[in-house]
């Protein structure tokens, strides 16, 4: 090993985003970066990257974290990519995740499949009511679009607190659906925390557990199903960005 060599070329900072064009707009403007995060495993013939971003919403006290991810098989061509995957969180209130996927195979049988795009949003913690408006709201807002096929889901493996999940699924390549439901969740969100009442002692303890622990392990499965080999310590990585500051959203 050269040691000039190594002094001026180990490990230099890459890109944050492979290409800006597959980028969606910020769901409000008024949002600060604060800081970017890169998480890449490589299994077999899987690579998985991970891109991350880091916003504050000084005006609203708001944290915004994003997600650009492709898991992807070289060998086999099926992947499933993450375009603008959404953390919001207030300190004080309940977080907001949506999880916006694009994919060309089943999640269930793993057969290989015309592309699809696909939303769920969850909040962890909120009561039902606060879940419910928020369900509805989304609700209407495709139907406004045009858009058919949305749901709620109850998913035995998590726990109590976190309660249902909202759904979508469009055939196809759809990142306006992406950018309308992910606008639609941050107003959602701000309202929401403008009106009601922050809970000073709200412990984010379970979300992270469960993102972290087993949320990690279950997607783990979830993706061998599909031919995909992400490691769980990756999956980990990635869930300990989205959640790990969420008691301290703006530092």
């Amino acid at each position: 090993m050269d040691a000039q060599a190594f002094t001026s070329s180990y490990i230099k900072p890459s890109e944050p985003f492979l290409n800006e064009t597959f980028r969606l707009p910020l769901p409000a403007a008024g949002f600060e970066h604060q800081a970017d995060f890169i998480v890449q495993s490589r299994c077999g013939s899987t690579v998985s990257t991970n891109l991350i971003a880091k916003y504050g919403h000084t005006a609203s006290g708001v944290r915004l974290v994003e997600v650009y991810k492709n898991s992807e098989n070289s060998a086999t061509g099926v992947f499933v990519r993450l375009l603008g995957t959404m953390a919001l969180v207030k300190k004080g209130w309940p977080c907001l995740f949506l999880d916006a996927a694009v994919a060309n195979v089943n999640p269930r049988s793993a057969a290989v499949e015309p592309l699809n795009t696909r939303t769920a949003v969850h909040m962890p913690g909120a009561d039902d009511s606060a879940r419910g408006r928020l369900f509805g709201m989304l609700t209407e807002c495709c139907a406004a679009a045009g858009l058919e096929g949305s749901g709620t889901i109850d998913i035995a493996a998590l726990p109590p607190f976190w309660g249902s999940l909202w759904f979508v699924r469009k055939e196809g390549f759809a990142p306006g659906m992406l950018a309308l439901l992910r606008t639609a969740a941050w107003e959602f969100y701000a309202g929401h925390c403008l009106r009601t009442d922050a809970d000073a002692g709200l412990d984010y303890t379970g979300v992270q557990q469960q993102m972290i622990l087993k949320n990690s392990a279950a997607e783990y499965q979830s993706f061998l199903n599909m031919g995909l080999a992400v490691p769980v310590e990756a999956q980990a990585a990635f869930f300990s960005v989205l959640v790990t500051g969420i008691d301290s959203p703006l530092t």
